[in-house]
C-alpha cells in the first residue's frame, strides 16, 4: 500500500485568522505531545498495515510497540467495504517532553481519519464515529460549535485532559472548509503553549494579537 503522510497543521499566523469565520463549525482539540502514526487495512493481503509519520513499520521498525498495537486490532472489524479505503491517523503516546500519566502511555488516539480515494479527511463526526465503533481512544477534544472568537478559542491553551501537568497546545480544525482546495488558508491550525516551547527551548513565534483581532472581527460584525 501507497504511504500518505498526515498534512502539515501550521502555526497560527495573523493571516491564517481570516480562513475562520463566525459561523464557521470548529473543532477544538488537545495537541498530544506524542508520535505521529497511522493504519490501514489491506484487503489484498488481509493484514493491517501499519506507518509512522516517515515509514511503513515492521517488526523491526515498530516505532516504539505501535506495529505491535496494530497487530494485536481484530482485523474483522476492518474488513469492511465501507473502511476499505481508510487511513487512520492518530498519535500514539510515547515519552517526549510533556509528561503524562503513566497509564496514558502505549495507547493511540484517534484524530483524523483520510479517504485514499478521494483524498479527503472526513469530518469529526464521523472520526468520532469510527474510534466508537472500532473500539479506538478519540483525541481530547474541548469544543464543538461555531467559531466564537479568536479569545475564545486561545481559552483552551495550556489545558489538558490527558492528566498531565499542562497541554502541549491545541489543534483548531475548520469543519466547514473541511478539504478546502484554497492553500492559502488552512482548514487545520496549532497554537502551541508557551510552557511546551520554553521547555523546549523554542521561542514562540506568530502569536496573534488577540485585541486587534478582536477590533477586526467586531468591523466584520457591523458590516
Amino acid at each position: 500500500m501507497q504511504h500518505k503522510k498526515y498534512l502539515n497543521i501550521e502555526r497560527l499566523k495573523n493571516n491564517y485568522t481570516d480562513g475562520f469565520k463566525k459561523g464557521d463549525l470548529i473543532v477544538i482539540q488537545e495537541k498530544i505531545d506524542g508520535a505521529n502514526s497511522s493504519f490501514q487495512y489491506d484487503f489484498e493481503n488481509k493484514i493491517i498495515t501499519a506507518y509512522s509519520r516517515n515509514q511503513t513499520l515492521s517488526l523491526g521498525n515498530n516505532l516504539r510497540g505501535f506495529w505491535e498495537y496494530t497487530q494485536s486490532l481484530d482485523k474483522e472489524k476492518y474488513n469492511n467495504f465501507f473502511l476499505k479505503d481508510c487511513r487512520f491517523f492518530g498519535e500514539w503516546l510515547v515519552q517526549h517532553t510533556v509528561k503524562y500519566p503513566s497509564d496514558c502511555y502505549q495507547k493511540f488516539y484517534l484524530f483524523d481519519v483520510y479517504n485514499t480515494v478521494t483524498q479527503e479527511y472526513l469530518n469529526q463526526d464521523t472520526v468520532k464515529f469510527f474510534a466508537e465503533e472500532l473500539g479506538l481512544l478519540y483525541v481530547p477534544t474541548f469544543y464543538i460549535g461555531e467559531f466564537q472568537s479568536w479569545e475564545h478559542i486561545y481559552s483552551f491553551l495550556g489545558k489538558t485532559q490527558m492528566g498531565g501537568e499542562y497541554g502541549e497546545g491545541i489543534v483548531v480544525k475548520n469543519m466547514t472548509n473541511l478539504n478546502s482546495k484554497n492553500t492559502r488558508l488552512p482548514f487545520y491550525i496549532k497554537i502551541v503553549c508557551p510552557q511546551f516551547t520554553e521547555t523546549k527551548g523554542v521561542k514562540e513565534q506568530n502569536v496573534i494579537n488577540l485585541e486587534e483581532q478582536a477590533d477586526k472581527e467586531y468591523k466584520l460584525e457591523l458590516v
